[in-house]
């Protein structure tokens, strides 16, 4: 990969976290910072998110999907140092996660060119509907199991709607932002063909 690309590669990967972040902070000040509390997931997701957004643009799909599992590890390994508890929630939320963002690098991002917040949008929105099938599929293991205390799922839905579409905003705002400067300083490296 030449100099200009790995550039644009940085430059994609950093600006969405950025965007995460500043998005967190609003509205859940240095919680985000804390791994136990909920808004961590704006750091967390939004560093995995511009990653995985980076590397599917601008690296071959095999280096892009190693990149998802190393990625994978790293933070489970971080989050999950001394309680491997609750392991499989954190990986649902990645898988759903990663999902929304590869699904918007492979297909929406390209078809979204000329519509104004139009990508904006549909990140926020695929990681909205991501965060609300997993806060569905919690609720019904979460039923199954008798000493879990009942969850009412519209709170459920609503709160991880309301969550992801944050998160996928602050993704957004980055990925815009990225693509922005990227256009106005230069010409666009496109990506690998696999």
């Amino acid at each position: 990969m030449n100099r200009e690309k790995w550039m644009h590669f940085l430059l994609t990967a950093l600006l969405p976290a950025v965007g995460s972040i500043v998005v967190g902070l609003a509205f859940f000040q240095r919680g985000i910072f804390n791994t136990e509390r909920i808004g961590f997931q704006f750091l967390s997701f939004g560093v995995i998110g511009g990653l995985v957004f980076a590397s599917f643009r601008y690296l071959n799909k095999w280096i892009a999907v190693a990149v998802v599992v190393v990625l994978l590890v790293l933070d489970e390994a971080m989050l999950h140092s001394g309680n491997w508890g609750f392991v499989w929630q954190d990986i649902l939320y990645y898988v759903g996660v990663c999902g929304a963002v590869v699904l918007f690098a492979e297909y929406y991002f390209p078809r979204a060119v000329g519509a104004m917040f139009g990508r904006l949008l549909t990140i926020s929105s695929l990681l909205s509907i991501m965060y609300a099938i997993v806060a569905v599929i919690f609720f019904f293991i979460f039923q199954a199991n008798p000493a879990i205390p009942r969850f009412n799922i519209s709170q459920m839905v609503y709160y991880d709607l309301a969550q992801g579409f944050l998160v996928g905003f602050g993704l957004g705002l980055g990925i815009e932002a990225a693509d922005y400067v990227i256009t106005k300083t230069g010409r666009i490296v496109e990506s690998p063909q696999s």
